[in-house]
């Protein structure tokens, strides 16, 4: 049932202007007709399913490698940070124990879970286009954007926390933006459905904290009509305080809004009440707006509750998966690992970034790289939107994306790292802006004939070409989807081609699958086996337990957590000693670990460690990168 709560952000407007209903009334009959509409929706939706099939080839990342193994502990009945240690928050790992309950420890489980979020956000994004400016055909458009770019952050800068958050930003907002009946004002969002909005903005702060910062932005924009019309009256009564008593309130004066009349008078319509939603279509029925003039305006209290009403219906939704989580830590005893890794080393992680640097540069940065460093079409989109403006219906829903993306931003910068995958939650958002510019201007184009049409084509083509996502690795990505077309055709059995498009940087893919063979060889199935090194994906290829709970070493090698990381590592070891020790070499990660050296290098500052290899290990094999010492 709808909450029964006046909704004095959809007041009608006053008598419509001739003008004015005529453009309700176009509205109300639906989308306008728009010349190339069906190809390019055709166009869109073969992009979605050719860039979805891609994805579904991706391998994975250094990153992916933690994810799933954190999953792996999380199924057989473990936790994350006190049996599988990363700092990443904790809902990523559920997402990847999802995966892997559903389809298995293959590395695809992981993308096929991504794609049918992918294609659900897509679904959703349809729907938010048509409820937010009228028109589903821009939903359409801005899901292939979004999902082009996406794909092009390819392997590395996928599945990750983002991509998911992102995902449940969009169906969050939708869940917010209730149907609205044409020529009707747009109703205000049910409690029910504010409650399901604040749960999923919570549960994309449990995979990335900022991105619950998407539900306050929903509850201001939900707030602001009534906060605007309760100063509106203040204002008003503060003019009228200062007026001269002689002058009462019969020279002119404009009646309070809910101020005592004289028994039997007309009620005087408050013009100045809550401006009409910017969503919301004009009323066309001149006796129905009469109608709505002659209802008493919301008293101050009503206002009052309009305004908070939102703020605590998200803040409840909002609470619910953190509590949920929280009771799940403190069932299993994990409560307090989960506050020293989220609370206590994450911190310092962060603060490397901030060295020797200022909030307004980051803050450029952080902006101009969102901006234009991603994706060309994305930035053609929103300058356009920007030259074209967006329409009286539409500015509510632009609002809206607009501030979720600056809280977004303002978590990328808080970060300092500004790694690729970080702006992954929001680029849907961005793609629902810049397609809705685009599609504007391809309707000014149209009607200005065939050669404006081709030239905006061709600004698009070349700004697609100008900026791509594609980072960290060696082909662009025309050639990466050659390769998988390619792929593909032979049925995915090549492991060569699919180790080629899954290294990137210092990662080799082959040389990972080498060295977890290798162990499958030599190390008895349940014997735990100890990589020194930032490559816990071969734990899981070669199907053996870790020896720790330390999936990698950046605690022990991070100067903040060094020195207790360190004699936790070497209790796990005594407690369980490994089989095999594989050791890495060249992975230096200054903007992680805070210096220049790899892990090979730190085992001479590490005498613990160091002297247990020399005691009770031998080298077997050299692998790439990688050292393997047996047990004696």
């Amino acid at each position: 049932m709808r909450d029964a709560t006046p909704d004095v952000t959809a007041v009608p407007c006053p008598l419509a202007t001739s003008s004015g209903e005529a453009a309700s009334e176009r509205r109300a009959a639906g989308p306008a007709r728009v010349a190339g509409a069906q190809a390019i929706g055709a166009i869109a939706i073969g992009a979605i399913a050719f860039l979805l099939l891609q994805i579904l080839t991706y391998g994975y990342g250094r990153d992916q490698g933690i994810y799933a193994m954190v999953a792996r502990a999380v199924l057989d009945g473990g936790m994350p940070y006190r049996d599988a240690f990363d700092f990443k928050p904790p809902g990523i790992f559920l997402i990847y124990a999802l995966a892997r309950a559903l389809f298995g420890p293959a590395q695809w489980g992981i993308r096929a879970l991504e794609v049918l979020g992918l294609a659900g956000m897509c679904l959703a994004m349809v729907s938010l286009a048509a409820r937010a400016f009228g028109d589903r055909r821009v939903g359409v458009v801005a899901a292939a954007l979004a999902v082009l770019v996406h794909a092009q952050l390819d392997f590395w800068h996928t599945a990750q926390p983002e991509s998911f958050g992102g995902m449940l930003t969009v169906f969050a907002l939708l869940a917010a933006t209730p149907r609205g009946v044409a020529g009707a004002p747009r109703p205000a969002p049910g409690a029910a459905a504010l409650i399901v909005s604040g749960a999923l903005f919570g549960a994309a702060g449990l995979l990335k904290p900022p991105l619950a910062g998407g539900g306050v932005v929903l509850a201001v924009v939900l707030a602001a009509p009534a906060l605007a019309e309760l100063a509106g009256r203040g204002a008003a009564l503060a003019r009228r305080a200062r007026r001269s008593p002689a002058l009462g309130p019969d020279r002119g004066a404009p009646e309070a809004p809910g101020s005592a009349r004289a028994p039997g008078a007309a009620p005087v319509p408050d013009r100045r009440a809550a401006a009409p939603d910017p969503g919301a279509a004009l009323v066309p029925d001149r006796r129905a707006a009469a109608l709505d003039l002659a209802r008493p305006a919301p008293t101050s209290p009503a206002l009052l509750w309009a305004a908070l009403r939102p703020a605590l219906l998200v803040a409840l939704g909002g609470v619910l998966p953190v509590l949920a989580c929280v009771a799940w830590f403190a069932a299993k005893g994990a409560l307090g690992d989960l506050r020293e890794v989220l609370f206590v080393f994450t911190p310092h992680y962060t603060a490397l970034g901030w060295r020797d640097v200022g909030v307004l540069d980051m803050a450029w940065h952080g902006v101009s790289e969102w901006l234009v460093r991603y994706s060309g079409p994305l930035a053609l989109g929103l300058c356009c939107l920007l030259a074209l403006h967006p329409d009286r219906h539409e500015r509510a829903g632009v609002a809206l994306l607009a501030g979720v993306i600056a809280m977004h931003l303002v978590g990328v910068v808080m970060q300092a790292k500004f790694f690729p995958y970080h702006y992954g939650a929001t680029w849907p958002l961005t793609a629902l802006l810049a397609a809705l510019g685009l599609w504007k201007a391809w309707q000014r184009c149209v009607r200005h004939g065939a050669k404006a049409a081709a030239a905006l084509v061709a600004a698009l083509v070349a700004t697609a070409f100008a900026r791509s996502a594609t980072k960290d690795v060696d082909e662009d990505y025309l050639d990466r989807c050659a390769e998988r077309v390619a792929l593909l055709a032979a049925g995915a059995r090549d492991l060569g081609r699919l180790d080629h498009l899954a290294s990137a940087a210092d990662v080799d893919a082959a040389a990972n699958r080498a060295v977890a063979a290798w162990l499958r060889e030599r190390v008895a199935p349940g014997r735990p086996v100890f990589v020194w090194g930032f490559e816990p994906v071969i734990y899981d290829l070669a199907e053996r337990p870790p020896a720790t709970r330390y999936l990698y070493n950046v605690p022990q090698r991070a100067a903040w957590a060094r020195q207790d990381a360190r004699d936790a590592l070497m209790r796990d070891l005594a407690a369980r000693p490994p089989a095999a020790i594989v050791v890495e070499r060249r992975d230096v990660f200054p903007s992680v670990t805070g210096d220049g050296l790899d892990s090979r290098d730190t085992l001479d500052g590490f005498p613990a460690l160091a002297g247990l290899l020399e005691e009770r290990y031998d080298l077997a094999v050299l692998i790439e990168d990688f050292e393997i010492y047996l047990e004696r």
